[in-house]
């Protein structure tokens, strides 16, 4: 029984960026995530053991996205996805869009970003 666990809109500061000032101040960044998981053996037993823990989903994408800065958003994001995949093997695949909130360019926007699916195949 496959189903999608959801963490939407996760909010982190780290110091991804191209530009000198992002590596020194960081910026804001918001995380979606949508993992692929069987939730048939958790849906039986209602233990926690059991299902995708998403605190423990949340505490690993902080610590993945904000431990080792990169230039380009396209890196954190590589680094983010294989870096869960393998924390959680119960994942059968995971999509990850990451958005700069305030992207040091002139034009007004809500925000910029990459996203992408990863797979174990």
């Amino acid at each position: 029984m496959k189903a999608n666990l959801l963490v939407e809109r996760l909010e982190l500061h780290a110091y991804h960026g191209w530009f000198p000032h992002e590596g020194e101040f960081g910026q804001a960044f918001t995380i979606d995530l949508s993992a692929t998981v069987d939730i048939g053996r958790a849906s039986a037993t209602d233990h926690l053991s059991d299902a995708l823990d998403y605190g423990a989903l949340i505490a690993a994408t902080r610590r993945l996205f904000t431990q080792t800065p990169h230039k380009l958003v396209e890196t954190a994001i590589v680094f983010l996805g294989r870096g869960l995949l393998e924390e959680f093997p119960m994942i059968q695949d995971i999509f990850v869009r990451v958005r700069k909130v305030k992207p040091p360019i002139p034009e007004r926007m809500s925000a910029a970003g990459i996203e992408m699916l990863l797979t174990r195949d």
